[in-house]
C-alpha cells in the first residue's frame, strides 16, 4: 500500500462536506446577514459558527462568521497534516506554510504602519500552521526584528527561512521589497524541498511556480499604479522559479498604465482573470479587484489538481485549495451580504469549481 491510498481516500471522504453552488445560491437569493449565519448552522461550519456566535456574545456580525470560517479551514488543514505519512506531510506543509507567510506579511505590514497588537491579528488569516495562539504572540511583538527572531520559537520548517529574508531586508521600510524579500526566501526554500526528476513532485511544483508567478505579477501591478500616482519606486527584480518569462515580466513592470499591462497579462495564463476582472476594476477602479481575479486563476488551477492522480499528493493538494476557495467564497459572500453588493457582483468574484 503506498502513502497516498488510506490519505487519500479520508481526503476524499472529507471532500464530500465541501459547499455546493445550490448552498451560495440559497443563500444570495436571500443576501441577509441572518440567512448566511442560518445556512451555515446547517452545513458542516454549524459548531465552528455556534462557539463564534457565542463568544460574539450571540451577534450575528462579519467578524463572528469570519472567525468561524478560518477556525474551520484551519482544523481542516491540520486534520489532513496529521492523517499524512512524512512524505506527503512534507508535500502538503509546503502549501499550508504558503498561507502562513502571507499572515507573517500582513503583521509586518502592519508593525511598519504602526498599528497595535489588536489591529495586527484582525489582519490575519489563521489557517496555515501558525495557529491563533502564535499568530498572536507574533502580533504583540515589538518591531519587525523581534516578530522575525519569534518565527522560529515553534520550530516550524519555513520559519527559518523567512527569519533569514526578514533579517536581511530590515533596514529598508519600502513595503514591496520587503513582500519581495518574504516571498523571495518562502518560494527559494520550498523549491528546494522539491526534486524535478520526482514526477510525485510535479503537482506541487507546478502549484508553487504558478503562486511565484501572482506574486511577480501583483508587485509589478503595485510598482506601476505607484508610478501612475507620482511614486519614484525602483523596479524589484522578479523571484525566480515561475512560469513567466523573466523577459515578460520585465516588460510587464515597464508599463506605463495599469490597463496596458492588464492587455499584457491578457496574453497569458492569467488572461481568464483579466476577462473577469475588467469591468469590476473599471467599476471600482481598485487594484485590490483585480488582484483578486488573478489571484482565481490560481486558485482554480490549484482546485483541479483533485482530478488527477488519485495516488499522489494531487489529491490532498487539491483538497486544500478547494477548501481554500470555499473560505474566499464565503469570505466574500459575507463582506459582500455587509455592504449590499448586489447577487451578481457577488456571484462574478466566486471561485466555483
Amino acid at each position: 500500500m503506498s502513502d497516498y491510498d488510506y490519505l487519500n481516500a479520508r481526503i476524499r471522504g472529507m471532500s464530500t462536506l465541501l459547499l455546493t453552488r445550490e448552498f451560495y445560491e440559497r443563500v444570495l437569493q436571500a443576501s441577509t446577514d441572518a440567512a448566511l449565519a442560518d445556512a451555515l448552522l446547517a452545513s458542516p461550519y454549524a459548531e465552528d459558527v455556534q462557539r463564534a456566535l457565542a463568544a460574539h456574545g450571540g451577534a450575528v456580525d462579519a467578524s463572528a462568521v469570519e472567525a468561524a470560517l478560518s477556525a474551520n479551514v484551519h482544523a481542516a488543514f491540520a486534520k489532513i497534516l496529521a492523517l499524512a505519512p512524512p512524505e506527503p506531510r512534507r508535500l502538503i506543509a509546503l502549501q499550508v506554510n504558503r498561507w502562513d507567510v502571507a499572515n507573517v506579511l500582513a503583521l509586518l505590514r502592519g508593525k511598519l504602519s504602526g498599528a497595535g497588537p489588536r489591529e495586527l491579528f484582525a489582519a490575519v488569516l489563521p489557517i496555515g500552521e501558525l495557529d491563533e495562539i502564535q499568530l498572536g504572540e507574533l502580533s504583540a511583538e515589538i518591531d519587525v526584528v523581534n516578530l522575525a527572531d519569534a518565527l522560529p520559537t515553534w520550530k516550524h520548517a519555513f520559519a527559518f527561512a523567512l527569519r533569514r529574508a526578514i533579517r536581511e531586508c530590515r533596514e529598508q521600510d519600502d513595503i514591496a521589497a520587503l513582500e519581495s524579500a518574504l516571498y523571495r526566501g518562502y518560494f527559494q526554500w520550498a523549491l528546494s524541498q522539491l526534486t524535478a526528476e520526482d514526477p510525485r513532485h510535479g503537482p506541487a511544483r507546478e502549484s508553487l511556480r504558478r503562486q511565484i508567478d501572482l506574486v511577480n505579477v501583483q508587485l509589478a501591478l503595485e510598482l506601476i499604479r505607484d508610478r501612475e500616482r507620482g511614486g519614484a519606486r525602483e523596479n524589484i527584480e522578479p523571484i525566480p522559479g515561475g512560469k513567466l518569462p523573466w523577459g515578460a515580466l520585465a516588460e510587464l513592470g515597464a508599463s506605463d498604465t495599469l490597463v496596458a499591462a492588464f492587455e499584457m497579462l491578457g496574453g497569458t495564463y492569467f488572461a481568464p482573470g483579466i476577462e473577469r476582472g475588467i469591468l469590476a476594476y473599471g467599476q471600482a477602479q481598485s487594484l485590490a479587484v483585480m488582484e483578486r481575479f488573478l489571484e482565481s486563476v490560481v486558485i482554480a488551477h490549484g482546485c483541479r489538481l483533485f482530478r488527477l492522480d488519485v495516488l499522489s499528493a494531487a489529491v490532498p493538494l487539491g483538497f486544500l485549495w478547494r477548501k481554500y476557495s470555499e473560505l474566499v467564497n464565503l469570505r466574500l459572500l459575507a463582506r459582500g451580504i455587509r455592504y449590499r453588493m448586489p447577487a451578481n457582483a457577488i456571484r462574478e468574484g466566486m471561485v466555483l469549481v
